[in-house]
């Protein structure tokens, strides 16, 4: 049976644990993967586009309210964790990732070596732009705008306004500049 708010070519797949408020949308082709040693609790009122993807093999996700997840957005692996705050703007093509391939040993190949994982903390109220890259360990502060085709390398303050590769502070949302 599927659950209202679930587009019938959606794909939710969970062997781990899944806790989908009825007040969830999930729309058209859009993909929600659980693995057993994962977790995922979305908030009320959370929407995931079309195309968007979650894909929690190990690990775990949480999500506040009116948490939107873009077209094509793709939410990889946040095996040390991930938490979205309230209020949150996820734009499309936005990669979040939590892991790392290991590289240290020269001799091992890096596709056979230890992940290296490291939590993300999305504070309330934060826009991340179509196409950013967030990358693991970093926090972004309430209220931060992460500007389109940014790549988050670093913590952002609260009501910054950070752009570029490695991500900048532009301005802050609460100075007039």
């Amino acid at each position: 049976m599927i659950q209202k708010g679930i587009h019938a070519s959606a794909v939710v797949e969970s062997y781990g644990q899944l806790s989908l408020p009825e007040t969830t949308i999930i729309e058209p082709l859009a993909v929600v993967y659980i693995g057993s040693r994962g977790r995922l609790n979305l908030g009320e009122m959370n929407t995931i586009y079309p195309g968007a993807t979650i894909r929690i093999d190990q690990g775990w996700m949480e999500t506040g309210r009116e948490v939107s997840f873009g077209s094509g957005c793709h939410i990889y692996e946040p095996r040390a964790g991930l938490i979205i705050g309230d209020h949150c703007m996820i734009g499309g093509g936005v990669m979040i990732c939590g892991v790392n391939h290991g590289y240290a040993a020269l001799d091992v190949p890096m596709r056979h070596q230890p992940a290296e994982a490291s939590p993300i903390v999305i504070g309330d109220d934060v826009w991340i732009g179509m196409g950013a890259i967030i990358l693991p360990g970093v926090t972004l502060g309430k209220g931060a705008i992460i500007a389109a085709g940014a790549v988050v390398t670093a913590d952002v303050a609260p009501g910054a306004v950070v752009s570029g590769v490695p991500a900048r502070l532009a301005k802050h949302r609460d100075k007039k500049s």
